[in-house]
């Protein structure tokens, strides 16, 4: 397995970003393009190879192939164009929902057979430029968004028909109220069904709260519910020891819990980190 990091929203610059990763020996960095282009492409290129850092992802947050706009696709094909400059493989992004607020947020018109193929005639155009760039379209799993679920996801992908898309394995993202406390299980379910379609990986976690209603939250990997020696054992069984697993969504002041749980599950599952 592969360790990386993404620490986007955090406010820190390149040469903040770089240290990080090289305080937590990872071997990659997710950045999304709006990071990326913080620099020219020359520093970022001179300060990762003296670094010995790859660019895993370049993420594309931004759109929502749901709700495109002509602003979020320039910014699509700018992540495709970063991605190229930086040598990194892939770029990143949502599946789509139709929530205007949030890319990654519910709508009830998401679910349906309707929604996976306007997001896949959304996506094609996108998949193609990916082809011509060999690059790859990495979309990030949701439970509130077109990628509901295994069979969603798979769908999709099926349905843009192109060897260029592949799927990002976000196992927080995934799990629901039914799921929270059978989260192995459940996940194992999707790495099996999906196999080769999973490119990358992201490490983080969530946690139920007691209250009166339904509240669960995001929070650092090895603080919640999943259980990262048997995914990362699922992950290099399944998906081969080069495949990356990016730890994110973790404030400074916890990333040293959250990486050192992530190298322990490793070490747990026997699986080194390469």
């Amino acid at each position: 397995m592969r360790l990386g990091l993404g620490l986007g929203g955090q406010g820190l610059g390149p040469k903040a970003l770089i240290e990080q990763a090289k305080t937590y020996g990872v071997s990659g960095l997710l950045l999304d393009v709006s990071e990326v282009r913080k620099q020219p492409v020359a520093d970022w290129r001179r300060q990762l190879a003296e670094s010995g850092l790859e660019v895993v992802q370049v993420g594309g947050w931004a759109h929502n192939p749901l709700r495109p706009n002509p602003q979020t696709e320039r910014i699509a094909r700018d992540a495709l164009a970063a991605a190229t400059e930086l040598s990194a493989p892939c770029i990143i992004m949502g599946g789509g929902t139709k929530n205007p607020n949030h890319s990654f947020c519910g709508h009830p018109d998401n679910f349906s057979d309707e929604a996976i193929a306007e997001a896949a005639a959304s996506l094609k155009p996108l998949a193609r430029e990916a082809e011509r760039a060999g690059l790859l379209v990495t979309l990030e799993i949701h439970f509130a968004t077109v990628l509901c679920d295994w069979k969603a996801c798979r769908k999709l992908i099926e349905e843009i028909g192109s060897p260029a898309v592949k799927i990002n394995l976000d196992a927080a993202n995934m799990i629901r109220y039914q799921d929270y406390w059978s989260s192995s299980a459940y996940i194992r379910e999707g790495i099996e069904s999906l196999g080769a379609l999973i490119e990358t990986c992201h490490a983080k976690d969530v946690v139920m709260h007691d209250a009166l209603h339904l509240h669960i939250d995001e929070c650092p990997a090895g603080e919640g519910c999943l259980n990262y020696a048997d995914i990362i054992r699922l992950v290099d069984t399944h998906l081969g020891p080069d495949t990356y697993m990016v730890v994110e969504h973790t404030p400074l002041e916890r990333l040293p819990a959250a990486m050192a749980y992530i190298r322990e599950c490793a070490a747990e599952a026997g699986v080194a980190i390469v």
